[in-house]
């Protein structure tokens, strides 16, 4: 059985990329539809470190609903983190191709929102 699973990386370094992801990992928890669909992918502690840092949110299986949620809910909370500073990801589909996203302030939100869409669910472009 293959899981196909999408990825979102974070352009920030050390301890704000891992706020980032732990962030973006607990909103899409929150969601009734996504309850814990998000995983943290986790850094190896370095020597003399007790922990690893998580390096990328990873959602499996995100079809049809869940795939709705996962695009609504990361854009919603991209445009909230974007009210204070500007956040740039890096968004992977299970096939490996991989696309690079940014919000300067909320106003991006409708754009990020379609590039997620259209990245992540290509076919929806015929639907809507």
């Amino acid at each position: 059985m293959t899981v196909s699973t999408i990825t979102f990386e974070f352009g920030s370094h050390g301890d704000a990329a891992e706020a980032d992801t732990r962030s973006l990992a607990a909103w899409l928890n929150d969601d009734e539809d996504l309850s814990g669909s998000a995983r943290l992918r986790m850094l190896p502690p370095a020597r003399g470190e007790q922990g690893g840092l998580a390096e990328a949110v990873e959602i499996a299986d995100a079809v049809g609903p869940v795939l709705e949620a996962v695009i609504s809910g990361a854009a919603v909370w991209l445009v909230q983190r974007a009210r204070s500073r500007r956040v740039a990801l890096k968004v992977t589909r299970p096939d490996g191709t991989s696309v690079e996203l940014s919000a300067a302030d909320p106003q991006d939100a409708a754009e990020v929102q379609r590039q997620l869409r259209t990245f992540l669910d290509p076919g929806s472009a015929d639907r809507g």
